[in-house]
C-alpha cells in the first residue's frame, strides 16, 4: 500500500489499545517531518493511528489506536531499532519510499484477496435465486460436552470469532443457530463443498480441543520405585547448595534392614499395571496438546524432591510418616515437585566422569541433537550452551509513582487534604518474555551462536505451561523422575521490544572460555533498560550421550542460577532424539488441524527404542479422552524399554552418589 492518509483525530478520553515505551538508550533527536512519516506509513499499512509523545526532541512513547495493534508495534519496533544507529544527518533527509509500479500491483492483489476473505467473517451474503445454492452442513454440539457448562460461545466467543481464522483460510461461513431445546448447532456454508468439507474436518477438530481442555484433565501419578525398600518417610531440610530455597522439606525413604536392599528395583522393573498406567499418562496428556499450537518440550528429567511451601511449612521437619499417608498425602493436598537439580559442584563433575566412563551403556552423541560435531569417544565429549533470560515486557508501560509537591527548604510541608477513593480494579497480569541464546561446537572445536528464540509466558505465570506430571520416586535417595512436557508461545523478532533484540544480539560468549571452569560462560551488556525489566535467568552447559542400540539419549547440565553464579548445580535427563521433531509439529499449527503423529505411542515410545514410523491413519484408532477411556490398556513393549534405559543410567547415578559407608549423599 501506498499514498498518503488524512490524520485520524482521536477522541478525547479515548484509551489506546497498546503503548509502546522507548526505552531510553533508543531515544534519539529525530525532526517533526520524520515522525510524521512514521505515523502515516503505519496509518496507511494497518489502519491504526498512531500518536507520538517526545521531549526535547527524542520520542518517549507512542500511543497506537485500532484493531490491527500488531502489525502497527511490528513496524514501530523496526523504526525504534533503525532510529537507533541512524546518523544525524540521514535522520534529518525524512524522505517517502520511491514509487514501485511492480510492488503497487503486488500489493493491490494482495489486498484485494484479503479484502475477498474478509466477506467470509461476515454474515452469509443473499445470493440470486437463479445462481447456485450454496453447499452446507449443520454440526451439532457433542453430547459429552452437554453435560458440562460450556457452549460453542464460552469455547470460540460470542460470534465465534475464534473461528475467523478457520473462516477466511477455508473460504466459508460459520453461523451459531438459534438453541433448540439445548441443542446448539453451527451452521457451515460455502461456495464449494469441498472447502465445506474441509471447514468441517478443522471445526470438529477445534470441538476435540475443546474436549481436551474440558474432559481430559490431567491427574497427577506419583509412583514410588523403592517402595519395598523402608515403611517410614522422613521429612529433612534442603541442603545449602540448593539455588532456590522457597520449597526447602525434602521427604527421604527410611531403609529398613527387615525389607529388601536398597537399589533392588532398578532390577526387578514394574508390575504390567504400572507400566500400562505410565503409558496411558503419556497418551493422554500428548494426546490433550496434540491441538494445541506452542513450543514443547518433553524430557524425563532426574532432580531432587521437594514438598510444596504452600501446603507444608517448616514446622514439619525432622517428623516421620508412614510410607502410604506420605503418598496419599502428595496424591491429594500436598504439592511434590522435582526440581531441574540433582546434584551440587563437585556431585556433578564426578557424574560427568562417571557418565564419560560409561562405555558399556553410553555412546558419543552430537552435543545438539543433529547439529554440532560428533565427538570421537565419549571422553572427547563437548558440550553445547545455552542461556534463558526472562524480562518483563519493556512495551508495556510501569506507571511510576506520584511526585511530591514542591516545597522550598525550612518552609513547613503543606498540609493536604484528606481523599477517600475507591479501591482501583486490579492490574491484568502481564506477560514475561523468554529470550533464549544457543551456542553449538563445530569440528574445530569453536562455538557459533545459533537465532535467537523469544517465547512469551502465560499471563501471570513465572514458568512455562506444564502439560504432564508423572513422578518415578526414588524416594531412598530423595530424588525423582519427572516426566516433564512444558511449554511456551513462541514469539514473532518483529513483536518483541528493540531493547530486547539488542541484549540478545550482544550476548556473547567469554572469550577462551575453559569448559571445565565453574566460571559463567556469557556476557551482556547490562542497560538500563535491561537492568529494569530482567527478572531472571539461567545458563545451561549440556553434555549429551547417546544411548547404546537406542535413539534415547543422555544429557547431563550445568546451570547456573541468576545470584549463584559461582557455583553451578547440575541435573540430569534422558529424552528421544525424535521427539523435538515431532513437536516441532505444534510451534507452526494453524487454527482447525492436530499434530500428524499417527499412533501417538508408537511414535514417541518406539517398541524398539529407535526410530518410528508414523501411519496417519492411525490416529484415527486413538482412545478419546473422555469417561469411556478404557482402563485395560496393555503395556507395550516401547515403555518397557524407555524405563529399561531410565534404570541403568540411574544405576550409574547410584554409583557416584552413594557413600562408601552406605549412607546417601543427597538425602543426608
Amino acid at each position: 500500500m501506498s499514498g498518503w492518509a488524512a490524520p485520524t483525530t482521536i477522541e478525547k478520553g479515548r484509551k489506546p489499545n497498546k503503548t509502546i515505551p522507548v526505552p531510553p538508550e533508543y531515544r534519539v533527536v529525530t525532526l517533526a517531518r520524520e515522525r510524521d512519516l512514521l505515523v502515516n506509513e503505519v496509518l496507511v499499512n494497518t489502519g491504526c493511528t498512531v500518536v507520538p509523545y517526545s521531549e526535547q526532541g527524542r520520542v518517549t512513547r507512542f500511543e497506537i489506536y485500532g484493531a490491527a495493534a500488531d502489525a502497527a508495534v511490528a513496524m514501530i519496533n523496526k523504526w525504534i531499532s533503525k532510529a537507533h544507529v541512524k546518523s544525524k544527518a540521514a535522520s534529518s533527509w525524512a524522505k517517502t519510499p520511491a514509487f514501485n509500479a511492480n510492488d503497487w500491483y503486488y500489493e493491490q492483489i494482495t489486498e484485494m484477496e484479503l479484502e475477498r476473505k474478509q466477506m467470509f467473517k461476515g454474515p452469509v451474503p443473499e445470493i440470486a435465486e437463479d445462481a447456485p445454492k450454496m453447499h452446507s452442513v449443520v454440526v451439532d454440539w457433542p453430547e459429552d460436552l452437554r453435560n458440562y457448562p460450556i457452549t460453542p460461545r464460552d469455547a470460540f466467543g460470542n460470534k465465534l470469532e475464534a473461528l475467523n481464522d478457520l473462516r477466511m483460510r477455508d473460504e466459508v461461513f460459520i453461523t451459531l443457530l438459534p438453541n433448540r431445546n439445548g441443542l446448539w448447532q453451527v451452521e457451515i456454508k460455502g461456495f464449494e463443498n469441498k472447502n465445506v468439507e474441509t471447514a468441517e474436518a478443522h471445526y470438529r477438530i477445534m470441538i476435540d480441543k475443546v474436549r481436551a481442555d474440558t474432559l481430559g484433565m490431567q491427574h497427577n501419578l506419583n509412583l514410588i520405585l523403592d517402595g519395598t525398600e523402608g515403611l517410614d518417610v522422613l521429612l529433612e531440610e534442603a541442603e545449602d547448595w540448593f539455588p532456590n530455597r522457597t520449597d526447602k522439606i525434602v521427604p527421604r525413604l527410611i531403609h529398613s534392614p527387615m525389607m529388601f536392599q536398597r537399589g533392588c528395583f532398578r532390577e526387578d522393573g514394574l508390575y504390567p499395571a504400572q507400566y500400562a498406567q505410565i503409558q496411558r499418562s503419556i497418551r493422554q496428556a500428548l494426546e490433550a496438546v496434540r491441538r494445541k499450537k506452542g513450543s514443547y518440550d518433553f524430557a524425563i528429567r532426574l532432580g531432587s524432591l521437594v514438598l510444596g511451601s504452600k501446603n507444608v511449612s517448616a514446622d514439619h521437619i525432622g517428623k516421620t510418616f508412614q510410607r502410604d499417608d506420605f503418598l496419599h498425602a502428595v496424591n491429594s493436598r500436598v504439592d511434590l515437585l522435582v526440581k531441574k537439580w540433582a546434584f551440587d559442584t563437585e556431585t556433578g563433575w564426578k557424574m560427568l566422569h562417571r557418565l564419560m566412563a560409561a562405555v558399556h551403556l553410553l555412546e558419543p552423541s552430537k552435543a545438539a541433537g543433529f547439529f554440532g560435531f560428533l565427538p570421537p569417544t565419549l571422553e572427547e565429549t563437548r558440550p553445547m550452551f545455552r542461556g534463558t533470560w526472562v524480562f518483563r515486557d519493556p512495551n508495556v508501560a510501569v506507571a511510576k509513582p506520584a511526585v511530591a509537591p514542591f516545597r522550598h527548604a525550612g518552609r513547613p510541608a503543606l498540609a493536604q487534604p484528606a481523599t477517600t477513593s475507591a479501591p482501583a480494579a486490579p492490574a491484568t497480569p502481564s506477560s514475561l518474555f523468554v529470550v533464549q541464546v544457543d551456542w553449538t561446537d563445530d569440528e574445530e572445536g569453536l562455538y557459533e551462536k545459533l537465532d535467537t528464540r523469544f517465547y512469551k509466558l502465560a499471563a501471570g505465570k513465572m514458568g512455562p505451561n506444564v502439560n504432564m506430571n508423572i513422578i518415578l520416586l526414588e524416594l531412598g535417595e530423595s530424588r525423582g523422575w519427572s516426566f516433564a512436557l512444558e511449554s511456551l508461545m513462541p514469539v514473532s523478532t518483529k513483536l518483541v521490544s528493540p531493547a530486547l533484540q539488542g541484549f540478545a544480539k550482544n550476548v556473547t560468549m567469554q572469550p577462551k572460555y575453559d569448559i571445565e571452569s565453574n566460571e559463567c560462560f556469557a556476557r551482556w551488556d547490562a542497560t538500563p533498560t535491561i537492568k529494569q525489566y530482567l527478572v531472571t535467568y539461567r545458563l545451561d552447559k549440556i553434555y549429551s550421550f547417546g544411548i547404546q542400540d537406542t535413539c534415547y539419549k543422555v544429557e547431563h547440565t550445568a546451570m547456573w542460577y541468576a545470584g549463584k553464579e559461582k557455583a553451578p548445580v547440575w541435573g540430569l535427563a534422558v529424552r528421544h532424539v525424535e521427539w523435538a521433531a515431532h513437536l516441532a509439529e505444534l510451534e507452526r499449527l494453524p487454527v482447525g488441524d492436530e499434530a500428524a503423529w499417527g499412533d501417538t505411542i508408537a511414535t514417541f515410545l518406539p517398541d524398539d527404542g529407535c526410530m518410528s514410523s508414523i501411519d496417519p491413519d492411525s490416529s484415527k484408532k486413538q482412545t478419546k479422552l473422555d469417561g469411556e477411556e478404557k482402563q485395560d490398556e496393555h503395556a507395550r513393549n516401547g515403555i518397557r524399554v524407555l524405563f529399561q534405559k531410565v534404570m541403568q543410567v540411574s544405576e550409574v547415578v547410584s554409583l557416584v552418589t552413594t557413600a562408601t559407608d552406605g549412607g546417601v549423599l543427597l538425602g543426608e
